[in-house]
């Protein structure tokens, strides 16, 4: 059952879906991570303090560092013709936003969403706190820095090896999976990974 693909997770300066100011990355081969890159990006707008509040970046954070357009090559090089995990919508929309706004071509790859895996997956979870990637790792039994994008990006690829340890659907399946209403799919009982489980976030 193949298990390759990327997790990526984003940061946003303010309620602008393409003001991203950090972006975080994890490759999953054979289902285990095998490589992580992370980093601030510069927007050039202003930092909303409903934003710091949840992530802690300001503007004094990333003075200094690349803004999108200069990270726009390493991006494309990770991302294209590969299977991309995010956690919802929010990093898809976030990205080609981005992309869009400095006049950048679009990103060749494929999206896979672990919300949509983890509510297929798992069902009831909305009456036992959600499908919030903390709420999903509480109750696989790992913990992490919630709100940073490298942690949230292994927490993503975590909650889909475990949805496809769980099922025993491939990357494929669950492609076609998340295309059905909640309900359709496979139901399974969500099992904790026991304490020394390998690919503990932080």
């Amino acid at each position: 059952m193949t298990a390759d693909f990327i997790a990526l997770d984003l940061e946003t300066a303010n309620s602008d879906f393409g003001s991203i100011c950090q972006i975080g990355m994890v490759r999953y081969r054979g289902g285990a991570a095998v490589g992580e890159w992370v980093s601030y990006v510069d927007p050039k707008v202003p930092f909303a303090p409903g934003n710091i509040g949840v992530h802690g970046i300001t503007a004094a954070t990333v003075r200094g560092c690349p803004g999108l357009p200069m990270l726009a090559g390493r991006i494309r090089g990770l991302l294209d013709g590969e299977i991309v995990i995010s956690h919802g919508h929010f990093d898809r929309v976030a990205l080609g936003r981005a992309f869009e706004r400095h006049n950048l071509p679009r990103l060749r790859c494929r999206w896979l969403d672990s919300l949509l895996i983890a509510r297929r997956a798992w069902g009831g979870l909305q009456h036992n706190g959600g499908y919030g990637l903390a709420n999903l790792y509480r109750i696989l039994g790992y913990r992490y820095q919630h709100h940073d994008a490298l942690a949230d990006a292994k927490a993503a690829g975590v909650v889909v090896l475990a949805a496809m340890e769980q099922t025993g659907l491939g990357l494929n399946e669950w492609r076609r999976q998340v295309e059905l209403p909640v309900g359709d799919g496979p139901q399974v009982a969500i099992r904790a990974r026991s304490p020394g489980a390998a690919g503990r976030g932080r």
